[in-house]
């Protein structure tokens, strides 16, 4: 059982750092694509046809990386008065009963995302021509990586991912 979890936390470690190095791109090929956008229309006169529509995958695909990043790295939104106050045997229920909900958030992403990614697939991004399921195919994925760090850590299984914070921060983070 623990070299089978052993290949799933360098698996899903392999894939966070991947996804962590493609949300930087994808947010710095955005700005650009936008920048340059913007450039022609309002100095030349003449816009990109399909900048929008790449601007609009990069968004949606940088915003669900992020949501699954922020799941692992436990930056959703939570109200924590309560918590404090309550007897540690029922702050591990409610934090139990948190990881069931995230992990349902994710089983939603991916039942949901995949109907919607088959039901987009018909149609096609008229700028770019390709199946607008693309736009989509993020939310099944993300729902993976949510279920995995919350099944984990509803059961408290380590996943060893302590070196993956140097990927998480960049070097003017450290430096400050």
């Amino acid at each position: 059982m623990t070299l089978v979890l052993d290949i799933i936390r360098t698996i899903f470690n392999g894939v966070y750092i991947v996804l962590i190095y493609a949300a930087k791109f994808m947010l710095a090929l955005m700005t650009v694509v936008i920048g340059v956008n913007v450039f022609m229309r309002y100095v030349l006169d003449s816009g990109l046809a399909w900048a929008e529509e790449v601007a609009l995958v990069l968004l949606v695909w940088f915003t669900f990386i992020s949501f699954a990043l922020g799941v692992k790295k436990k930056l959703h939104i939570s109200i924590n008065i309560m918590p404090e106050k309550l007897s540690p045997v029922i702050h591990t229920l409610l934090e139990k009963i948190q990881n069931i909900l995230i992990a349902g958030t994710g089983v939603v992403m991916i039942i949901y995302g995949r109907i919607l990614v088959q039901f987009t697939m018909r149609s096609v991004m008229p700028s770019l021509g390709v199946p607008s399921g693309y736009l989509y195919m993020v939310l099944p994925v993300c729902g993976i990586l949510i279920i995995y760090d919350s099944v984990f850590e509803l059961f408290e299984i380590p996943k060893k991912d302590g070196y993956l914070e140097k990927f998480f921060h960049s070097e003017e983070d450290e430096d400050a």
